[in-house]
């Protein structure tokens, strides 16, 4: 795809220009995560796909780890060394957000798996301690296939993944939740950034393959899906209907019988 050569020379032509684009970038990102945690921890819900965790870890776990020596090695320019910083940061709010996943919604997460019986602390942590370590090897092993040096492309992914799939969780939740408009704010800027054109956005600067209208054409469906998300925290009922249906031992249930 793309050599670390090619990479510093894009660097190497406007300085400026890659270091504003990729702290907007990672700036987004922060604003997300930190919606998404306060919403874990105030509705014990996260408004992310478990599975979305896992590549997530995947691509902040190889970016600071994994490329670490290349980063401060190699590649030496100090734009790096500060992501890679932010992505450490980013490996701890992912062990967060495991913690309040396997605390809080291991039910509704691993439920599936069980045949109906509660879901014990122990095989939630030992299902999703197996699914980031699958996200980690995926990451690692898309990466070194397509020739991503940089993470750059794959870190585009994780953008792409948030603004189609959080509109998705939205209707299955079902009901506002507090977090929901600002975090659906946050993806729509945060995408129209990511599938900004080379000379605005970061990866199409970076990466030219990805200066493509093929590129364009995933940011228009990935917008759209952002937009839908911001209509959904809106109209999305106030209460959880579901909640609210008379149990059998419920003063309504009683009164109804």
């Amino acid at each position: 795809m793309y050599t670390i050569q090619e990479g510093m020379a894009v660097i190497a032509q406007d300085p400026m220009l890659v270091v504003v684009a990729a702290f907007i970038t990672y700036g987004f990102g922060f604003m997300q995560y930190g919606t998404s945690m306060y919403m874990q921890v105030k509705n014990k819900q996260c408004p992310f796909y478990f599975w979305m965790h896992a590549w997530y870890f995947g691509h902040d776990f190889t970016f600071a780890f994994i490329c670490y020596d290349m980063w401060f090695n190699v590649v030496g320019f100090w734009l790096f060394e500060v992501l890679c910083v932010g992505c450490m940061m980013f490996v701890g709010i992912e062990a967060f957000s495991f913690y309040r996943s396997v605390r809080y919604e291991r039910d509704d997460i691993f439920g599936r798996f069980t045949h109906g019986q509660p879901v014990t602390l122990r095989y939630a942590v030992t299902r999703g301690a197996i699914g980031y370590a699958i996200g980690l090897l995926l990451f690692m092993s898309i990466r070194a296939v397509v020739g991503d040096v940089f993470c750059l492309f794959l870190m585009m992914s994780t953008n792409a993944i948030l603004a189609l799939m959080v509109q998705r969780r939205y209707d299955e939740i079902g009901h506002y939740q507090p977090g929901m408009k600002a975090l659906a704010w946050f993806t729509l800027f945060g995408t129209c950034f990511t599938f900004a054109p080379a000379g605005i956005g970061f990866f199409a600067t970076m990466v030219a393959p990805l200066n493509t209208w093929q590129f364009f054409a995933v940011g228009a469906v990935c917008v759209a899906s952002s937009i839908r998300a911001i209509y959904l925290s809106y109209k999305l009922p106030k209460t959880d209907a579901q909640a609210l249906e008379p149990t059998a031992t419920s003063p309504a249930a009683t009164a109804r019988a």
